[in-house]
């Protein structure tokens, strides 16, 4: 690793005086304002419903995870074909009338488990629409020299409206209850996607003359002939899986009981949303020479974490490992996406990202629906415990592979 600042005075300077990127950064803050304030109100909704127990979040959450992963590939098609900008715009505008009638639901307290999975299950399917886009979109709007700092600093602007979420999250759900955070985060995406469709036109269609099939199955080729590619995502699959079922499940239900509800899970995912800024601003800075290495190594702070919480540690502890976890999972993502960006040809990009997204995500409904039961069948301890060696191995699994070990990063500029 060494910090020869890839983000030059000239480099720095022309993404700013880039409209379209700057529009992009906005949007990212603002909507991802509505991600922070999504989980701790959704959660907390759910769990206040009468009669509603753990297991009620697990089918919520599953529930939009399930069509989320089975839809991607598409997704990635789609993008390719029809142009990155505009998929993202649209299917902000239409997730954020979805996510309206949620929030009716629960200002109303007609809000049903069944029906929030039903509305999952339509904005896992818009999710999925939207990631494969989204990985392509930053190489339609800046020059590739700059592509590290710009996917930094777009995480940038992500994580400070996590925190920003976050915090809000807390206070809306404390004390005008999750109808009316819910509500926000509708809105979110609505700003978010006139943002977006104002540069519609910056990534232009890929036509490849073949069907359907034809371009998933070529987009598959390119994804498998990544060797590198498919041992990262096999061991995020795992990761993935623990990660969603600790943190949306688990966690709140532990926080209900321990950290005081709504406000201290709020504390948590504000400290690993701060994690994940500090994660983003230190992609701007460094040059790493080994990134998947580096990656994967710093990813054993999950299952620390993990551990932390099945001890039941004070919350300070817990913030600080989330923070923690935060931190390593973001400058990962920023070196993952960009390594993606270098290697992989430019009109497969989001092919190729639907494929590393639904392997990466393909066991998270798994963990999201084993969570409620679990920690229901063998207690908080025990259910973090499991999760933690199973994260612990994925991540050591991966680093066992030549061909993580040996990629390389391109130099900066």
């Amino acid at each position: 690793m060494s910090f020869e600042d890839p983000v030059t005075t000239s480099s720095t300077k022309a993404l700013w005086q880039n409209a379209r990127y700057r529009r992009l950064f906005v949007a990212r803050t603002i909507s991802n304002v509505g991600n922070g304030i999504a989980p701790i109100a959704l959660a907390f909704g759910v769990l206040d419903i009468p009669g509603a127990t753990p297991t009620s979040l697990s089918i919520v959450l599953a529930a939009q995870a399930v069509p989320l992963v089975l839809v991607l590939p598409f997704g990635g098609v789609l993008a390719d074909r029809l142009g990155r900008a505009r998929v993202i715009a649209v299917t902000d505008l239409i997730l954020s009338a979805f996510v309206m009638v949620s929030a009716v639901l629960f200002l109303t307290d007609t809000a049903t488990v069944a029906l929030l999975a039903l509305l999952g299950a339509i904005a896992g399917c818009l999710n999925a629409l939207w990631w494969p886009a989204f990985a392509g979109l930053v190489p339609d709007v800046v020059e590739e020299e700059h592509l590290q700092p710009a996917n930094a600093f777009v995480s940038v602007a992500a994580n400070g409206g996590l925190i920003l979420g976050n915090a809000i999250g807390g206070l809306l759900v404390a004390f005008v209850g999750s109808g009316w955070a819910i509500a926000v985060d509708s809105i979110s995406f609505l700003v978010a996607g006139l943002l977006v469709f104002s540069f519609r036109d910056a990534s232009p269609p890929h036509v490849s003359g073949e069907g359907l099939l034809g371009d998933l199955s070529h987009g598959w080729k390119v994804f498998v002939s990544y060797r590198w590619a498919v041992v990262i995502v096999a061991s995020f699959s795992f990761i993935v899986m623990v990660w969603r079922g600790s943190e949306e499940v688990m966690g709140p239900v532990l926080a209900r009981e321990i950290y005081g509800g709504a406000a201290g899970w709020a504390i948590v995912l504000g400290a690993q949303s701060v994690g994940l800024l500090v994660g983003a601003v230190a992609a701007t800075r460094v040059h790493i020479g080994r990134p998947l290495v580096f990656g994967m190594v710093g990813m054993l702070v999950m299952p620390i974490w993990l551990t932390m919480l099945a001890f039941e540690l004070p919350l300070i502890w817990v913030a600080a490992g989330s923070f923690a976890v935060g931190l390593v999972l973001e400058l990962f993502f920023v070196l993952w996406t960009t390594t993606l960006q270098q290697n992989v040809p430019r009109e497969a990009l989001s092919r190729v990202s639907s494929y590393d997204a639904m392997g990466s995500l393909m066991f998270g409904p798994i963990g999201l629906a084993l969570a409620g039961p679990l920690i229901a069948g063998v207690g908080s301890q025990a259910a973090f415990l499991i999760a933690a060696a199973v994260a612990t191995v994925a991540t050591l699994s991966a680093l066992l592979s030549r061909s993580v070990r040996q990629l390389r990063a391109q130099p900066s500029h």
